[in-house]
């Protein structure tokens, strides 16, 4: 396995567990803020860096996540999609749907503290809203 082969399969297990309920546009969606971070200078430019960071993704790393144990088990064809979707944004194939957000949240479970005056809401899917930065 090459490190490409596993920064591919750890986007496939993130975005499967932010966003499986969310059609493959929301798991896109969670993959394109996910790449966006990479691509952005301000931010670690590692995946593994971005997807590890505490508190980012509460699926990976937050204690108490129930998401934080989970894991697909096959057969699951949304894990198929997952991995699919994880080569295809991973290689930069796949057209950003988020017009480069670099956050999102389910405002109905959570309540970040962002600085909202410096973010623009780019987009809804499902129960998730994406933001970028001004």
């Amino acid at each position: 396995m090459s490190w490409t082969d596993w920064f591919q399969a750890v986007l496939a297990l993130v975005i499967w567990r932010e966003a499986r309920g969310e059609g493959n546009e929301g798991m896109r969606a969670v993959a394109h803020v996910i790449r966006n971070r990479v691509m952005a200078t301000h931010l670690p430019d590692t995946w593994d860096d971005i997807i590890e960071a505490k508190w980012q993704f509460s699926s990976m790393t937050a204690p108490g996540d129930p998401m934080l144990v989970q894991w697909p088990k096959q057969p699951d064809p949304t894990f198929d999609s997952a991995m699919l979707i994880a080569k295809s944004v991973y290689t930069g194939v796949d057209v950003d749907n988020t017009s480069g957000a670099t956050l999102y949240a389910n405002l109905a479970v959570c309540s970040p503290k962002w600085d909202f005056s410096k973010l623009i809401k780019v987009s809804t899917l499902g129960r998730h809203t994406f933001f970028r930065e001004k």
